[in-house]
């Protein structure tokens, strides 16, 4: 149960990551960015653009973010510090009319639910629907939570699990085999992982792209949620050629930090919102060779997350 903390502006709960995980489930997260989406498409909430800055020759950086969201009442701002010796992240939940804080958030646990579940949401709008098979290309701290939301979508049977380190290979995919009820296969390489395999979701802090679209399936649809920073890059430049559509959490985002999409111009013409998709206001091309859901980052689901799980402690107390 989050505990008490008070401040200039009263008591507000402060949620550790265990509480946000007991208060918010995948398909509570998955249902609570289909609305925030759809409002950022509404014109009821509007994302506050990321700031970042990199140091260590790009091997640190720190970021924030944020949303005004009407329809849910809140505001929030999320800040993050990623260094190689470890990363934290936390937020805060504003009410939009009295400007009084409501929730403070440790925010890892909020980050990955959001993440994945907006990768979810975008799966289950652009990926074929009978698809039960996944390729995993990536197994660090983000790499669980992807695989827990995609089987919110859909009834995935088959992980197809790559890491470059073969520890982490091995232990990531007994893990998955223990914790969930699938079939999991670890591979040596990213292309045999991805072999015909319907829906592919690279984590992946790669610095260097490397997933060409020849070894795609035909049809296939692909999550691309590891390289958030403007120096990485997991996806060669015939991914993106090849996508028929192209789907992102939030357009200014992918403008400043997404090299991978670059190759399309600096206003990105012809890639899609998520709110715009989820509103139907855009049309997927009947057989696609490839669809791409390419995730930056979004205050408006940060901020989705958090009233989730405030709303949950506010109604048990």
């Amino acid at each position: 149960m989050p505990t008490q903390t008070r401040g200039a502006t009263g008591v507000a709960p402060a949620f550790t990551d265990a509480d946000v995980a007991a208060a918010v489930s995948m398909r509570s997260a998955v249902d609570a960015l289909r609305n925030a989406f759809l409002a950022v498409h509404g014109d009821r909430a509007h994302p506050i653009a990321k700031t970042m800055r990199q140091w260590e020759d790009g091997k640190s950086s720190a970021h924030a973010l944020g949303a005004v969201d009407l329809d849910s009442g809140f505001v929030g701002f999320k800040c993050w510090v990623n260094t190689p010796r470890g990363a934290q992240a936390v937020m805060t939940l504003f009410d939009a009319e009295s400007g009084q804080v409501r929730a403070t958030f440790a925010a890892a646990e909020l980050g990955m639910l959001r993440t994945a579940a907006t990768a979810a949401l975008a799966t289950d709008s652009m990926a074929a629907p009978d698809a039960e098979e996944m390729a995993l290309l990536g197994t660090g701290r983000q790499a669980f939570h992807q695989v827990l939301a995609l089987s919110a979508v859909r009834r995935i049977k088959h992980v197809h699990v790559w890491s470059p380190r073969p520890a982490s290979r091995r232990d990531f995919s007994d893990r998955l085999a223990s914790e969930l009820d699938v079939n999991v296969t670890s591979h040596d390489t990213w292309v045999k992982a991805v072999s015909g395999v319907p829906i592919v979701t690279t984590v992946t802090r790669a610095s260097v792209p490397f997933i060409e679209s020849d070894h795609l399936a035909t049809g296939a649809h692909l999550n691309a949620v590891g390289a958030i920073l403007p120096t990485n890059a997991e996806l060669l430049p015939s991914v993106v050629q090849a996508s028929d559509l192209i789907v992102v959490d939030d357009l200014e985002n992918a403008r400043r930090a997404s090299a991978e999409l670059r190759i399309l111009g600096d206003d990105l013409p012809g890639v899609t919102s998520l709110g715009a998709l989820l509103a139907r206001d855009t049309c997927m091309t009947a057989s696609p060779r490839l669809t791409l859901y390419k995730g930056l980052g979004s205050g408006v689901a940060d901020v989705a997350i958090a009233a989730t799980a405030y709303r949950h402690h506010t109604e048990r107390f």
